[in-house]
């Protein structure tokens, strides 16, 4: 598929979520039913995107032959796919065995942090692979710089978030785990964001449309784990539909990133 027809069929899926469940935030909550129905339909949206992404990361490793620097990094980043994959699997099972509200924090927790740390080293490795090409004589410092741009916003993002969920009357497990999220996903980003700014050097290339599919993503997924704290630690439940565009929207745009690296690969 063509890169623009991806990004019509994704921007489209997205939307079409995004009309469907957002008016809940309005409404309230609907009939058991329709919040049933809203389950299943978002939960295998999410499913179908995570395993594109899976897929698409490791078919790309076929075309990376074991002495190619980048193997690693795609093995490790398919491995963070799929452990999303999985995690995001129990937790659906979890949203239709609880009628729609799973336990917090879960045993889909563990996937999800096990996914996290998969990705962070991915793409930790990825810049270190490049940096050892010696492409780029002055790339260490630049991303170095970027990162240091990304890392204080985020910082005193992170802080304040934590902050305010020190103060929220919930159990010792559920604190530790929404203090855990942002925690790795602004490690996340600005692992990406320093990853990124070395493809920049390359130019407007396909190489660097790949990378900021994927930092969109993990952004979209950085705010869809902090939004999720902050929900759940003061019971803001109404806004739940603002999760379910967000995740998804992150899954997709993973997905659209893993096929597009995997295209840059067979080319």
């Amino acid at each position: 598929m063509k890169k623009r027809n991806l990004d019509i069929v994704i921007i489209a899926i997205c939307l079409l979520w995004a009309v469907t469940v957002m008016p809940r935030m309005f409404t309230g909550r609907w009939s058991p039913e329709a919040e049933l129905a809203l389950v299943w339909i978002g939960g295998v949206l999410r499913l179908i995107f995570l395993a594109v992404a899976a897929l698409g990361g490791l078919l790309g490793l076929r075309h990376l032959d074991s002495s190619n620097p980048a193997r690693t990094s795609q093995a490790l980043l398919a491995g963070g796919f799929g452990a999303y994959l999985i995690a995001q699997t129990a937790l659906f099972v979890l949203s239709i065995a609880s009628g729609g509200t799973p336990p917090y924090p879960s045993a889909a927790d563990i996937g999800f942090f096990v996914a996290m740390f998969l990705m962070i080293a991915g793409v930790a490795v990825a810049i270190r692979a490049w940096l050892s090409l010696g492409l780029f004589p002055d790339g260490g410092r630049r991303a170095a710089k970027a990162s240091i741009v990304a890392a204080v916003p985020l910082a005193i993002g992170v802080t304040v978030t934590i902050w305010s969920l020190a103060s929220a009357d919930v159990p010792v497990l559920q604190t530790a785990a929404d203090m855990a999220y942002p925690i790795l996903d602004s490690t996340l980003i600005v692992l990406t964001v320093a990853m990124l700014r070395l493809t920049l050097l390359l130019g407007k290339g396909s190489v660097g449309v790949v990378w900021r599919s994927l930092l969109a993503g993990f952004l979209a997924m950085a705010a869809g784990d902090v939004v999720y704290s902050v929900f759940a630690g003061f019971n803001l439940d109404a806004l739940d539909p603002v999760l379910d565009v967000l995740y998804t929207v992150s899954y997709a745009l993973l997905a659209r990133g893993a096929l597009l690296q995997l295209k840059l690969l067979k080319s």
